[in-house]
């Protein structure tokens, strides 16, 4: 709504142009419109000590269940408004729960593959080590045109192998 006079005013609530809130009554006292302070029940004055310049002062009336509706309204929205963005924070949440677990389970891969690379590393250094024997009795045995018990012992994996020590190193 718009400013009038206090005089023009319709009974009801109304704010002045201080955003304070007073109220109109319908009844009128010696040619005076009663006005009163919401805030304190006490008479509205407006800064006016005369009548006359009392109801000249400019104010807002104010449609209280219009207002009401309003806020209602408002208030509607923000609701759906905060409904929706907690919807969307439960969502969140499980999305979040979700790429944990991935990450806890692409974290045991990696440590599952680690420990595979680890243990290729340790066999393949297994392996190097029964070649590097293996080479150096392959040379032994071709010098001396001789093979021993324990060159045949032990060579199903691929480890170190396993010696006989009764080997006397008398060919067979």
């Amino acid at each position: 709504m718009s400013f009038v006079t206090l005089n023009e005013c319709p009974p009801g609530i109304f704010r002045t142009e201080e955003g304070s809130y007073g109220f109109k009554s319908e009844y009128s006292s010696k040619g005076k419109c009663d006005a009163y302070c919401l805030d304190s029940g006490e008479y509205f004055y407006g800064g006016e000590m005369d009548a006359e310049g009392r109801g000249l002062q400019m104010v807002e009336p104010a449609d209280v269940v219009a207002d009401l509706t309003a806020t209602k309204a408002e208030l509607q929205k923000v609701r759906q408004i905060a409904d929706e963005r907690l919807a969307a924070l439960d969502r969140a949440n499980a999305q979040i729960t979700e790429l944990k677990a991935d990450l806890r389970r692409a974290q045991s891969d990696a440590a599952d593959r680690e420990r595979d690379a680890r243990h290729a590393r340790e066999a393949t250094d297994l392996a190097r080590q029964a070649a590097a024997e293996l080479r150096g009795r392959l040379k032994e045995v071709r010098a001396n045109q001789m093979v021993r018990r324990g060159d045949l012992v032990g060579f199903g994996e691929a480890r170190v192998p396993n010696f006989d020590p009764y080997d006397d190193g008398v060919p067979f």
